[in-house]
């Protein structure tokens, strides 16, 4: 029997894979030799980006969790939600990437405000990587059409872990701009591995369906530098 993790990495494994390359392009752009990486709300990919980028300096932050050391780097107490308040924002960085996956979504503040103060921590030129369910995804259609509430309900447990508010593109990106970030990565993709017959009818179906109907939000955006070309993925 698989391990409560083991099954977090199969079920996010393409999710995984799909920001393992938008890091690398990211680190390629920036061109750095050991470039300084901040991961928030540290996960598996602190360990998958260190396998991949050897050199680099990963630092992490959010609530401390055991599991996911920084490896050679150092850890940022914070908790996100104090993102609202600039007097709680600690003085890190500069980096030239920060990967923000799967995070946004369990968070109770704005994404305008998780995005400036992340953006204070980026380099001029640096990247931020956010992945996200998409709200707007066709299961979460199919379900409302039916009848029932796609988004899970608020828990009774102080401190729990669920989506509070999932975002779509257009949300994520303009909440960037606001935020003075430029897009410059956007990939909306079937990237959750769910199991059964019916997972493998909505994926085959996925396929077909208009991107902004797939379940998985990857934007890259960028703190500017100059001119910040769009690439469309």
């Amino acid at each position: 029997m698989l391990s409560e993790d083991e099954r977090y990495l199969e079920f996010h494994e393409e999710r995984y894979r799909l920001l393992l390359r938008c890091v690398a392009g990211s680190l390629s752009r920036c061109g750095a030799q050991c470039p300084d990486i901040l991961v928030a709300g540290p996960s598996h990919e602190v360990r998958l980006v260190a396998e991949r980028h050897p050199a680099a300096r990963i630092d992490t932050l959010g609530i401390y969790d055991q599991r996911y050391p920084a490896p050679g780097g150092r850890h940022h107490e914070m908790d996100l939600n104090l993102s609202r308040d600039p007097a709680h924002w600690p003085a890190i960085g500069p980096y030239q990437l920060v990967i923000l996956a799967e995070v946004i979504e369990h968070l109770q503040t704005s994404p305008q405000a998780v995005f400036k103060f992340l953006r204070g921590a980026l380099r001029p030129g640096g990247e931020l990587i956010v992945q996200t369910p998409n709200a707007a995804s066709l299961a979460k259609r199919w379900n409302l059409l039916v009848g029932r509430n796609p988004f899970m309900p608020i828990p009774n447990a102080p401190g729990s872990s669920q989506h509070w508010r999932e975002y779509t593109a257009g949300e994520l990106i303009a909440a960037a701009g606001e935020a003075g970030l430029e897009p410059i990565g956007l990939s909306i993709d079937n990237c959750y591995r769910h199991q059964g017959m019916r997972a493998r009818f909505y994926l085959r179906a996925g396929r077909l369906a208009p991107r902004a109907l797939r379940d998985c939000i990857t934007l890259t955006v960028a703190r500017p530098s100059g001119p910040v070309p769009i690439v469309c993925r």
